[in-house]
């Protein structure tokens, strides 16, 4: 698995093939905040099974520098020429747990008997039944590389936020 990691190629056909398939119907919070996810994929030696995680991703408050009535980027960080007068930025963590069963209160790996789509669809029905809004789903195609898929999953976040 470790040479995986460096076969850039195959970590872009994770990246590639993960699916947003809910996104958080709240927004993204101008504060610090957390941002549930449940993400779903077939475990890698038993295809017929899935492996679901569950974990929080910590979001900073956005970092907004404008041009006008603040300090500029090049104030803050003593950056003159190369950054533009307007930057907005946000961090993201979350933790990574690799070939373990694992529960805490950041993070939370198990094994289902269920295939991948059947589990996806319990998740989808579980949170609509809980009328659970704030939560993002997310399928990959090998869930031992999930980070690759939660940085997707950030990715289409920030897309949709910066987009307004």
């Amino acid at each position: 698995m470790a040479d995986d990691w460096q076969d850039l190629e195959f970590l872009r056909h994770v990246f590639d093939e993960t699916q947003v398939v809910r996104k958080p119907l709240t927004g993204i919070i101008t504060g610090y905040h957390v941002l549930p996810y449940i993400l779903v994929g077939p475990e890698h030696d038993q295809p017929g099974r899935s492996v679901e995680v569950r974990g929080r991703i910590k979001v900073s408050p956005r970092l907004v520098i404008g041009a006008g009535g603040g300090p500029t980027y090049g104030e803050m960080f003593n950056e003159t020429e190369l950054m533009d007068r307007r930057l907005i930025a946000r961090v993201f963590s979350f933790r990574y747990a690799s070939r373990v069963s694992l529960e805490s209160e950041e993070l939370r790996i198990r094994r289902q008997e269920r295939d991948a789509h059947g589990h996806l669809e319990r998740v989808l029905e579980e949170l609509s039944q809980r009328e659970v809004i704030n939560t993002g789903v997310i399928t990959t195609p090998d869930v031992r590389f999930y980070p690759v898929s939660i940085d997707r999953f950030i990715r289409e976040i920030l897309d949709q936020e910066f987009r307004e």
